[in-house]
Parts: structure tokens; sequence; C-alpha cells
């Protein structure tokens, strides 16, 4: 039987083919585009990190001598047990907080920002050991709060130096307050919400007021550009007996600070 001629068969193929050609075509313009929004978009980051560096190099440059400095010596509990505490100063301690015993055989220097999530994480996983540390003699801890992602890391690290200075035997349980407090909500927060979480987990009124006033946000911003200085290129940063080193967590932590300490 003679196949019967469709005349309009020959202009569907030429219809499907392209409507083919033109998907290819939408699809490679879709790739461009998305390669070209990547690359954009990693060089928008680099340019918002270089900007942010120079920002916070040339405040350091233009606070560092104005900052109001936290000073305080006292004693603190932790893990029930009475350990010397230290902010501001001369030393180690001038851009930190230091917790432990004059006699421990190990320090160790932290270098952390309340709104790194890293930070969270590591003070999630380590709270409770470095707190067995310290109240065993073995380790001291110098707290170094700095800003580096988010201004939540400069409002509560001046929170916390407000209460470092004037009500230090609630500083530790507030240290980890503030880590686990900071949520996408929270992350806005003002001086006057940290004022207020500060005043239920143990500031009094001067701690309060001083979180209000923003008193040591100067003080955060300097520790930030005295970053650099200490070869710190990310949060948590961490030295043992003045040696950088991996930032060591769990098991590897305890067994790092009992070698060191030769117990």
């Amino acid at each position: 039987m003679a196949k019967r001629h469709d005349p309009g068969a020959e202009d569907r193929r030429r219809q499907a083919r392209a409507a083919q050609q033109a998907a290819l075509a939408r699809a490679k313009r879709r790739r461009t585009l998305i390669q070209l929004a990547v690359v954009g978009g990693v060089a928008v980051v680099v340019v918002a990190i270089i900007a942010t560096a120079v920002v916070l190099g040339n405040r350091g440059k233009s606070t560092a001598a104005a900052a109001a400095a936290p000073v305080a010596t006292a004693t603190t509990t932790v893990d029930g047990t009475p350990v010397p505490f230290v902010i501001g100063g001369s030393g180690a301690t001038a851009n930190g907080v230091r917790v432990g015993a004059d006699t421990a055989k190990v320090s160790m220097d932290l270098w952390v920002d309340y709104s790194c999530p890293h930070c969270q994480e590591f003070e999630a996983t380590n709270n409770d050991t470095l707190t067995s540390l310290v109240a065993a003699g073995k380790l001291a801890v110098t707290y170094h709060n700095i800003q580096i992602v988010t201004d939540y890391g400069t409002e509560a690290g001046s929170a916390s130096a407000c209460m470092a200075v004037h009500d230090p035997e609630s500083w530790p349980t507030f240290n980890a307050a503030l880590y686990a407090n900071h949520t996408a909500d929270t992350d806005s927060w003002t001086s006057s919400d940290l004022a207020r979480f500060a005043g239920a987990n143990g500031g009094g009124d001067a701690t309060q007021k001083c979180i209000s006033d923003g008193t040591y946000r100067s003080w955060i911003t300097a520790n930030t550009a005295a970053s650099t200085k200490a070869d710190v290129t990310g949060t948590p940063t961490m030295f043992i007996d003045g040696k950088k080193t991996d930032t060591l967590s769990g098991q590897a932590l305890i067994d790092r600070v009992s070698t060191l300490a030769g117990a």
C-alpha cells in the first residue's frame, strides 16, 4: 500500500527542531547567567571581606588609643572551685579575660567571636571540658573576644566585658549563655536587649547600665584590630602555651592539656 504523503509533516519536524534548538539556547543562557552570578557573587563577597577588613583596621587604628578598656581582678567560681579572674591590664589579658589558677601548668588563648557559628559549636562541645580542666588547676584560659561576623559579636562582647568587670562571679555562666542565645532572631539584638538578658543571668544594675551604654564596644573593635598582629585569621583560633595550634576538641583537648601538665 502506498504511503500517503503528509504535506504538514515536514513543517512539524522543522518546528520541533526549532523548538528544541530554542530550548537548548535558553538552557545555555541560564548556565551562563548562573556562572556569571556565582562569579559576581564571589567577587562581591571578596570585596565585602576586603572592605570589612579595611574598615575594621581603620576603626582599630582610630579607636584603639581611646578605647574604654575594662580592668578588674577578682575571683570567680568554676565548677565549684574558686579561681582567679582577670580582665584587661597588661600582657595577655590586655585584650582578654583570663580564668584559671596562677599556678596552672598550661595556658590557652582563645580568640573567639560571639557571632561566629563555629565558636558557638566549639563552646557547646567543649565548655564542660574547659571548665573541668580549669577547676582542676591544670589549665588557665584567656578569652579574647573580637568581632568578624556580625554586630552581635561587638554588642555581646561589650556585654561580656561589662559582666566581667561588675559581676565576675556570673561571667562564666554568662559567657556560655551569650553563645547559646545567638540565633537568627537574636543576631540583631541591641545593647538594651543584652542588658535585659544580663539581668536574667546574674548581672546587677551596674552591669546592665554598662551594657546599655555600650561601654566596651570600642574595646572589642580594638581587640579585633589587635587580632591580626596575633596571627588570628579566623575564629575560633587557639594558642596553647603561646603556640598556635589546631582547634582541639573533646578528648584530643583533654589529652594535650594532660600531657603538657604532666598528669
